[in-house]
């Protein structure tokens, strides 16, 4: 009775958590499309069709064993690897090198071998005609899955700490070119980034010790809580990260023309762009990455009067290139995606002997 009360209790906090990011996440979205809004709706709906099969099973509603174990498994599946897929999504904006594909394929290959084996054995414990000789294999494989994947999101938030304390040490591709993002409003997102990947590690830190306790069934309904807690968590650093960075570029267009400041002087601007707003209302023109750029001043030719120039001056000319890549996102058009667009432009100076 009392386990019970404690598996009912984890399943309502999760579909309370699952109708909550419902709303939030229609009302966020301009247009329901994109990878990160997808990844966000197999997360949450993974969620409730999880802790809908566990309801089901424990609490005999259907007795139905094939139906129960299939909305359990298949629930799981979108559950855990839909949630790395979220944060996958947005590894952008912390993270412009080209190890990043990596992360993405270490996900699809822990989804499929883990997804796999464990499924198999979970319908042969539920379904088969002697469940009973297949109920240690599937205890072993059940405590690997659950490492396996207790080391993914770990990485995972891993990687969002890492990179965000690298910001807050150096003030690093966020706080280029915008001054709003360079106070307490872009530390305090920078640290709450940090302190919630945090709590998240120790969330499932908690996941694994109660799958190696041998609680199966409290651990059952405890994931589906847990995960829906996450979930909400990272949809909202995530977002505040993503203004973040759409704050920084509404000053970027303004400032391109006069100057790059506070930036590392190096022979190529690399600017990623897009030629279209994106699904979450970002503006057109450079919304991912500025990895290095030009400190310049450019002074238009036409504001340098022939009478400035004495007998002994010499007109000196800089010119500058400044190559803008286009993003590999959903919302660029791709006519062009892949093809780089060249511009040059052009510094005169006066000297004087």
């Amino acid at each position: 009775m009392k386990n019970s009360l404690i598996i009912v209790s984890f399943i309502t906090i999760a579909w309370y958590n699952v109708a909550e990011l419902t709303v939030l996440i229609q009302v966020f979205f301009k247009r329901h499309s994109g990878w990160y809004y997808w990844a966000l709706m197999v997360a949450t709906y993974g969620i409730f069709i999880h802790d809908l099969g566990t309801f089901f099973k424990f609490y005999h509603i259907t007795n139905i064993d094939i139906l129960d174990t299939i909305l359990a498994w298949s629930g799981w599946v979108m559950m855990v690897t839909g949630q790395s897929l979220v944060l996958y999504s947005r590894l952008h904006l912390v993270v412009h090198a080209s190890w990043k594909r990596w992360v993405l394929v270490m996900i699809i290959v822990d989804g499929i071998l883990m997804h796999i084996s464990t499924g198999v054995l979970t319908f042969l414990t539920n379904v088969s005609s002697d469940p009973t000789r297949w109920k240690g294999p599937y205890s072993v494989v059940e405590r690997i899955q659950v490492t396996v994947f207790f080391i993914q999101e770990v990485i995972l938030s891993a990687i969002y700490i890492w990179r965000t304390s690298g910001m807050l040490r150096s003030e690093g591709p966020l706080f280029i070119a915008h001054e709003n993002a360079r106070g307490a409003r872009g530390r305090k997102v920078l640290l709450h980034t940090i302190g919630i990947n945090i709590f998240i590690i120790c969330l499932e830190i908690t996941l694994i010790a109660l799958e190696f306790s041998g609680l199966y069934d409290i651990q059952t309904s405890y994931k589906g809580a847990v995960y829906s807690v996450k979930l909400k968590l990272e949809f909202s650093i995530l977002n505040q990260l993503m203004n973040l960075v759409k704050g920084r570029l509404a000053g970027t267009s303004t400032t391109q023309s006069k100057s790059y400041a506070n930036t590392r002087p190096t022979n190529r601007s690399h600017l990623r762009t897009g030629l279209r707003d994106n699904e979450e209302g970002l503006p057109a023109g450079a919304y991912s990455r500025m990895e290095d750029s030009v400190a310049i001043t450019v002074t238009p030719a036409n504001e340098i009067k022939l009478q400035d120039l004495k007998a002994d001056a010499v007109l000196k000319t800089t010119t500058t290139e400044v190559r803008f890549e286009v993003a590999d996102n959903d919302s660029v058009d791709s006519g062009i995606r892949g093809k780089d667009l060249r511009r040059s432009s052009s510094e005169n100076s006066i000297i004087h002997h």
